[in-house]
């Protein structure tokens, strides 16, 4: 496998390249490089995209921000350089060989989805090494022992540990390899698991601190009781977790949940409403989202559990909340009006103004101006995109 001597850049249109499933797996479908995007929109694409056609599709290899970022700047053709490729697998490592000292940093995870990758070719390679260690032990005719151990040992030292060849490619420590492998391998058995909600949380942790993650991982007795409370949407991180864990049964926090309504003993400030809604729980405060009777607007308080002086009463919108989490189901790629919904949560109570709002978005007449709006939408764009295929085209 080799690339192609002197090869010929070619210029092609983004729309006839795809990207290698791999880099997508590894760093994401969409990437933030606004620098990147910067120096393309000042100068254009200035390093040629890596691609394969050997199944007759031009597969994207190297340079998948690239046409992520010519596709957003509708840019008409980028600048392609075909490589030699005979085989699914020499794809594969051609797409990390290319990408083993990618611009723009990586994440630790990121590099050890790539590890993984290195180990799986680099074993066999250590595995033939050893075998032919013995293989030239056994045909040597020295009959003085001690001499052929030697020269076993000094043909097993002619190839790095894996390991360390591993490491050094992905530029971190051999004891940060060992230690950032459990984190890689618990968070892969929990995407195998479906629990993403972890998944991301312990991945944000990964990327934060290889040591932090792995002591984390390395205490089972919280890791997998943090795990579940993630899951239940409890907490919102590893560090909340672990706050809310090592207190035990004397956390001051477990007696609070998401959303419950509470009545305080007295008035937090005058002109606040008396109950108050639980929005928020924090390694530090409960947050409540309480109704300011001046201006009627929802404002947001942070409490320690040692300053709530309060009493938890039945939930008092039940219904209009059921029919809020209708409408931001129905309403989904309506921003305005999920940002309306989402602040109408957080009250402890709906006023008579916002019943009629909730009906308002209820009613079939706001609905149909809706669909009406898109469709006028639509149609601008469709406008939009033809004279720019003139502009191009003239």
């Amino acid at each position: 496998m080799s690339e192609v001597q002197n090869p010929a850049i070619v210029y092609i249109s983004p729309t006839e390249l795809v990207v290698h499933p791999k880099l997508i797996e590894i760093y994401g479908e969409n990437e933030e490089r606004p620098a990147l995007e910067k120096s393309i929109s000042e100068k254009g694409i200035l390093e040629s995209l890596k691609v394969s056609a050997r199944t007759g599709v031009n597969v994207v290899l190297a340079g998948k921000c690239r046409l992520q970022i010519a596709r957003k700047l509708l840019i008409s053709s980028v600048k392609v350089e075909f490589v030699e490729s005979n085989s699914p697998e020499e794809d594969l490592k051609l797409v990390l060989d290319f990408n083993l000292h990618r611009e723009g940093g990586k994440t630790h995870y990121q590099k050890f989805h790539e590890g993984q990758y290195w180990e799986s070719v680099l074993r066999p390679q250590a595995k033939e090494r050893q075998r032919e260690s013995a293989r030239r032990l056994n045909q040597s005719k020295c009959s003085n022992l001690n001499h052929s151990i030697n020269e076993s040992q000094s043909q097993l030292k002619k190839g790095k540990p894996v390991i360390r060849e591993v490491s050094e490619n992905l530029n971190i420590s051999v004891g940060s390899y060992h230690k950032g492998k459990k984190v890689f391998e618990l968070i892969s058995q929990l995407r195998e698991m479906e629990k993403f909600k972890a998944v991301v949380a312990l991945e944000m942790e990964f990327n934060r601190s290889i040591d932090a993650a792995y002591k984390f991982v390395c205490n089972q007795d919280i890791c997998y009781q943090v795990i579940d409370l993630l899951e239940a949407d409890e907490i919102g991180s590893i560090d909340d977790g672990i706050a809310w864990m090592r207190n035990g049964e004397r956390n001051p926090f477990r007696r609070f949940q998401l959303d419950q309504v509470y009545q305080f003993k007295k008035r937090l400030r005058p002109e606040l409403e008396i109950v108050g809604r639980v929005i928020g729980i924090t390694n530090e405060f409960v947050v409540f989202g309480l109704r300011n009777l001046v201006n009627m607007s929802l404002e947001i308080v942070n409490l320690r559990p040692r300053q709530i002086d309060a009493e938890l009463q039945d939930e008092p919108s039940a219904s209009q909340r059921k029919r809020i989490f209708h409408l931001m189901q129905k309403f989904s790629d309506v921003f305005p009006v999920q940002v309306s919904l989402t602040e109408l949560l957080k009250l402890p109570n709906l006023t008579d103004k916002e019943e009629v709002l909730l009906r308002m978005y209820e009613s079939d007449v706001f609905e149909k101006t809706w669909e009406d709006y898109k469709t006028q939408m639509k149609a601008m764009e469709v406008s939009t995109n033809r004279k720019k295929d003139n502009i191009r085209a003239a």
